[in-house]
């Protein structure tokens, strides 16, 4: 899995009164490093200008093995010609490059061969600078894909490939060396500036924020996201064309729904969009779980499955998207419901309902053609300096949205029927507890595998942290500090499918490059049983796994399971 899911886009100064549409505009237009870091918003210089000296711990790093020239790793071995068990996870890196399209493909972890690698690393086949996939963006945009400007990925399943939008309106995907799609794009029509981009639980959709810069007002475009496995010839995806419905993401088709108003934006900044559904299983006839290659929904029985048998909670029934506008001090709260209800009516009930999703020129239909199942705006609330989003994907009354401030403050609101099939209700929607971290926290991310934790990364003070949280309150439980982490911006937890740890992944602006941290046990399980702790003895918090640099200042880390 992949996502983190929000991007921000923030000023170092503070907002003029009034505000100067024009000169948003063009701050936002701005994609050169400079331009791209007073988006990001202050840095830890600007907070701490009087301070001298390096206070910051030097976090122990593994040194690096290479036995076969190419397959540097550094736990465990010796190397063995034997693969044995194996994993690896892999994607994109996004960032303001000196030159080129700034879309690098990476290894962020490998476990093979009787050894462990948790050092980002080039991949060892397949592709690596630029990404492999960015020779079709430069067909379909005919030469000029222009900057990018974010990457998101399903985050409650299996995501093999990435949804990238550009500061051209381009939207474009890109996978892993094992799992690809045809490659599909859109192109947003000209006046159409994106802001940031998130995906659904289980890649049935993308949610792109925008300015309409004709109209000057704040929109949330909709996109379907299909995925064939007729198409592309993946094993473990559906076999028919089903946008909408839950999948693994090797996309073959990008399709426009329409868009959603953002009342009192113009400039929304971050996006945070989720269903209620992250169960993975997938129950086969015999009660094994099964792929979804298995299962033609042109039969009644099948769709009666996931309408109302022993897969009806495999696909979501209600879900939220959560916008915040920095430079408007706002955040709206949109009810995604009519998204999810309307494809289980139509692909999981009547065989007359199920005829029309063949029909590939009218499904699916736009806002426009069928406005009954377009989003709506429940509430918009005021917030201060709001710098990034983010939303629980498991429903019911304990779902909850987190929207940080540029002071540090994050807000845990509960959302009610936004994350139910009951009525949504904007006088449901509250702050239920607020917790303090760093100074302006510009990413907040999922703690994979955990139901009441994410991660929160503050720009203003060089640190990551974990913030547990319940129905009524949240508390920082654990802080990362390392003084090679120069400027953290974004972080991103990584799969860990067949791996017992945990590892994250920084991307640091100013410092160019990205970073691994262990901060659990690794337990090889199936290769041995080793155990392997963190640091030189084996009992540190973290581990640093190592590094990798890049030509320009990364902002984005977006990967998934490769095997």
């Amino acid at each position: 899995m992949t996502l983190v899911c929000c991007m921000v886009l923030l000023m170092v100064q503070e907002r003029p009164e009034p505000l100067d549409p024009a000169a948003v505009l063009r701050e936002l237009r701005d994609f050169s490093p400079a331009g791209r870091s007073r988006r990001l918003g202050p840095d830890y210089a600007f907070y701490h200008k009087s301070e001298r000296g390096d206070a910051f711990p030097k976090i122990w790093m593994p040194p690096v093995k290479e036995e076969v020239k190419g397959r540097r790793y550094e736990i465990g071995g010796p190397w063995t010609k034997q693969a044995g068990d194996f994993s690896s996870t892999q994607g994109q890196v996004l960032y303001a490059g000196d030159a080129g399209v700034g879309v690098d493909r990476v290894t962020l972890i490998e476990w093979t061969n009787n050894t462990f690698s948790e050092r980002p690393e080039p991949p060892w086949w397949g592709g690596f600078r630029p990404e492999p996939a960015s020779k079709q963006w430069l067909e379909a945009s005919k030469g000029a894909p222009s900057d990018p400007v974010f990457m998101a990925r399903g985050m409650g399943g299996w995501a093999n490939c990435g949804i990238a939008v550009f500061s051209s309106g381009l939207v474009a995907t890109a996978g892993t060396c094992t799992g690809k799609g045809s490659d599909p794009t859109f192109q947003f029509p000209r006046g159409k500036l994106p802001t940031a981009v998130s995906v659904t639980n289980k890649n049935e959709f993308a949610l792109v924020t925008l300015v309409d810069t004709a109209k000057m007002k704040g929109q949330l475009a909709v996109l379907a996201l299909e995925s064939s496995g007729r198409k592309n010839g993946f094993a473990h995806e559906w076999r028919e064309e089903h946008p909408g419905l839950p999948n693994v993401a090797v996309f073959s088709r990008i399709a426009l729904l329409g868009y959603v108003d953002l009342p009192g934006m113009t400039f929304p900044s971050a996006v945070c969009a989720v269903g209620t559904s992250t169960t993975v299983r997938l129950n086969g006839p015999d009660g094994n779980q099964d792929m979804l290659s298995h299962f033609d929904l042109g039969r009644q029985p099948v769709r009666d499955g996931f309408y109302k048998g022993n897969n009806a909670d495999f696909c979501s029934k209600a879900g939220f998207a959560v916008v915040a506008s920095r430079h408007e001090n706002k955040v709206a709260f949109v009810d995604l419901q009519p998204l999810f209800q309307k494809v289980r009516e139509m692909y999981f009930t009547t065989e007359e309902n199920y005829r029309k999703t063949r029909n590939a020129e009218r499904w699916p239909p736009t806002f426009e053609e069928d406005p009954g199942w377009t989003p709506t705006v429940v509430a918009v609330m005021e917030q201060p300096q709001p710098t990034a989003v983010l939303a629980s994907m498991s429903g019911g009354p304990k779902a909850r949205a987190f929207v940080a401030s540029l002071s540090g403050e994050i807000r845990v609101y509960k959302v009610g029927g936004l994350a139910t099939e009951a009525p949504a209700a904007a006088a449901e929607i509250a702050v239920a507890a607020t917790v303090e971290t760093g100074r302006n926290p510009v990413c907040l991310a999922y703690q994979k595998y955990s139901s009441d934790k994410i991660l929160a990364v503050s720009r203003g003070d060089r640190e990551i942290a974990w913030i547990q949280y319940s129905e009524r309150e949240a508390q920082v439980v654990k802080r990362l500090r390392d003084a090679r982490l120069l400027d953290p911006v974004h972080v991103e937890v990584a799969d860990t499918h067949g791996i017992e740890t945990s590892i994250l992944t920084v991307a640091d602006f100013k410092g160019r490059k990205i970073l691994n941290y262990r901060y659990g046990e690794l337990h090889l399980a199936t290769q041995g049983g080793a155990r392997f702790g963190m640091g030189a003895t084996g009992k540190d918090e973290f581990e640093c796994g190592g590094f990798l640099e890049f030509p320009g200042s990364p902002f984005c880390v977006s990967a998934t399971n490769v095997n």
